[in-house]
């Protein structure tokens, strides 16, 4: 046996009491002889047997009540005892819902959201006992994750360690319909579900699609609920990144429009939102952002390099650092293929002369050909076709199917799609 609350036992010296009294009850007093009294003595020996009998029994009552409430305040609780594989105690699933959506990383002076959350959840894993199941979800995670509980508690504790913060969002409602189906699906007697999250409103659940657990949930299954929704948090973000630009060159400025909100109820003044171009900081800007509402910013940072770039968009710290940043992608072709085709390759030299001129280093390549040659020209090799004349009339079809797919993957060893860009206005 154990004792879920043992500090109390020590209540039981209390149960000492009626006995001290009862012991002094019994002094001797000081025997004074009546002669008038003297009938007295003739008391029947059995009377004054039950009056003892009486008092004995009326102080173990009194003691027992005393032991009997200090043990049902002390909690007392059996150990399972396996005996063949079974045990004597009722088995419990418990699962675990932790909110692992970047708003868990705020800090108060026990540390971040998130691992006190953590913390809890291994520790009232020490509550259960062997043949217990444990199942952890995620609000952010994979779908299958957690679906299936576990009684190896030590393993289902690292697995808690190992889980990290997520970068994107989810909303509680989903991870309650999984919890849901698990304690459902569980023959156990003991059916728990313990709640560790900071209730955010906006992930809460998706707009008009609660559903009724009621079938899921019923009586016997208990829910607990830890809110660390305690601190009132400073925090901006960014929510959009877009790049404007259609045509990218090296060493030519790339637009962008930024979208940063303030999520907190104080205004963001100077709120700093910087670009970075393959890691270095391209360009900086300064904004004031109202409590609840949001900026849009156009911002222009150079290229200096061909290749796929890596662009993300930065905020300064605040107290959820996990969505200050957005990233995008771009790509840079180190030379632009551009083939001309011409019923007279001087008809060619005026648009090629344009398209080649440049101060510096020319990413353009200019191919030229007859219109003839349409039908034999690998088009998938070139970023753009330009098409003056209207001879060679048997190629025009392959021609427009360039146009209309974008990409002609057959003809393409690479097996990278080639998108045209720039065409003249065709005449059928």
């Amino acid at each position: 046996m154990l004792f879920l609350n043992p500090v109390i036992l020590f209540g039981l010296l209390a149960a000492s009491i009626p006995i001290v009294i009862h012991l002094f009850n019994l002094r001797k007093l000081k025997r004074i002889d009546f002669s008038t009294l003297a009938f007295l003595k003739e008391l029947q020996k059995n009377k004054i047997k039950k009056i003892k009998l009486k008092q004995w029994l009326l102080l173990a009552l009194r003691v027992l009540i005393i032991i009997f409430l200090v043990m049902a305040f002390a909690r007392p609780a059996l150990r399972g005892v396996a005996i063949g594989g079974t045990t004597s105690a009722a088995k419990t699933t418990a699962v675990f819902i932790l909110d692992n959506t970047f708003s868990m990383s705020a800090v108060d002076t026990k540390g971040s959201y998130f691992n006190q959350a953590k913390e809890i959840t291994k520790e009232l894993t020490k509550q259960l006992q062997e043949g217990d199941d444990a199942a952890l979800i995620t609000i952010v995670g994979s779908d299958n994750e957690g679906m299936n509980g576990t009684n190896n508690l030590a393993d289902f504790r690292s697995r808690v360690d190992q889980t990290e913060i997520s970068y994107t969002s989810g909303f509680l409602h989903d991870a309650l319909i999984k919890a849901s189906k698990i304690v459902s699906a569980s023959k156990n007697f003991n059916k728990e579900i313990y709640i560790l999250s900071d209730f955010q409103s906006g992930r809460l659940a998706r707009e008009g699609s609660l559903s009724d657990l009621s079938e899921l949930l019923d009586e016997k299954v208990k829910i607990y609920s830890f809110n660390y929704s305690g601190k009132e948090i400073f925090n901006l973000g960014i929510n959009n990144l877009k790049i404007n630009t259609q045509i990218f060159e090296k060493d030519k400025p790339v637009s962008f429009n930024i979208t940063a909100e303030n999520y907190s109820k104080q205004t963001a003044e100077d709120a700093v939102i910087s670009i970075f171009v393959n890691g270095e900081r391209s360009a900086q800007q300064s904004a004031d952002i109202q409590a609840g509402e949001s900026a849009r910013l156009t911002m222009e940072a150079p290229i200096k390099n061909t290749g796929f770039i890596n662009v993300y968009a930065e905020l300064q710290d605040d107290e959820i650092i996990y969505d200050n940043r957005r990233y995008a992608n771009l790509f840079i072709p180190p030379e632009i293929s551009v083939i001309i085709f011409a019923d007279d390759a001087e008809d060619a030299s005026f648009i090629s002369l344009a398209l080649t001129v440049a101060e510096n280093e020319n990413p353009v390549k200019v191919t030229i050909k007859k219109t003839n040659q349409i039908s034999s020209t690998d088009l998938s090799q070139f970023k753009a076709v330009v098409l003056i004349g209207t001879q060679g009339a048997d190629g025009f079809e392959k021609f427009k199917t360039f146009l209309n797919e974008g990409a002609d993957y057959l003809s393409c060893p690479e097996k990278i799609p080639r998108k045209a860009s720039t065409a003249a206005k065709l005449n059928f």
